[in-house]
């Protein structure tokens, strides 16, 4: 399966806060299997196939939105397969550059409920290969930051720290499905990285019960 061309239907909603607005994009229906959780080494998501292809597009999506807040609420994902007993958490995705204030997210969920229209997103793929050498280099500070706040992981960074965790959400869509159908019990996942000391911040793993779902 290639991201490229894929549809992604959404719900746009626009919250205002005071003299603030925000422009939040959401899945039109909740990924169904895609329990996200604090694991061992981080952040863990346990997704059967349509989850992975969900959470892809709306990394594609929010890598190249600057001026919006892309929300996943995976808390109302079937939590029953996981590692973890931890609570369950929701995604937003957001470039540090909208200067986004983590402390507002739960007033701003709030105005989400029932409200949004719809709209259809063609995801892209990856235009260009990330610039690794520039991104690796120990002087390097573009990088994704990871924050847990009223039950959600903010992942923030710029498009071209995104681009990195793209190219892992790309390969476990398009390349694991048929490493896991030649190799059955193949451990295929897309390992997201924070900064150096936390290598696996954000861990997307398929799940070995239900690696395929229905779309």
């Amino acid at each position: 399966m290639k991201l490229e061309g894929e549809r992604w239907r959404t719900l746009v909603s626009t919250v205002r806060l005071g003299r603030d607005e925000y422009r939040v994009v959401q899945p039109a229906r909740p990924l169904s299997h895609a329990p996200l959780y604090e694991g061992y080494l981080g952040v863990e998501a346990c997704v059967d196939k349509a989850s992975a292809l969900g959470i892809a597009m709306a990394w594609e999506f929010g890598m190249r939105s600057p001026r919006t807040l892309v929300y996943l609420p995976l808390r109302q994902s079937d939590s029953a397969c996981r590692w973890s007993d931890g609570p369950v958490l929701d995604l937003v995705l957001l470039h540090h550059s909208l200067g986004f204030r983590l402390s507002t997210w739960k007033q701003v969920r709030a105005r989400l409920r029932g409200v949004g229209r719809p709209h259809t997103v063609v995801c892209r793929g990856l235009q260009e290969e990330p610039d690794y050498e520039r991104l690796r280099h120990r002087d390097n500070r573009d990088l994704l930051r990871g924050e847990i706040v009223a039950d959600t992981v903010f992942v923030v960074g710029s498009r071209p720290a995104f681009q990195v965790g793209g190219q892992a959400l790309r390969e476990l869509v398009e390349d694991c499905p048929r490493h896991m159908h030649e190799s059955p019990g193949t451990h295929c996942c897309a390992e997201i990285t924070e900064d150096q000391w936390h290598w696996k911040w954000l861990h997307v793993v398929y799940c070995d019960d239900h690696r395929v779902g229905n779309r």
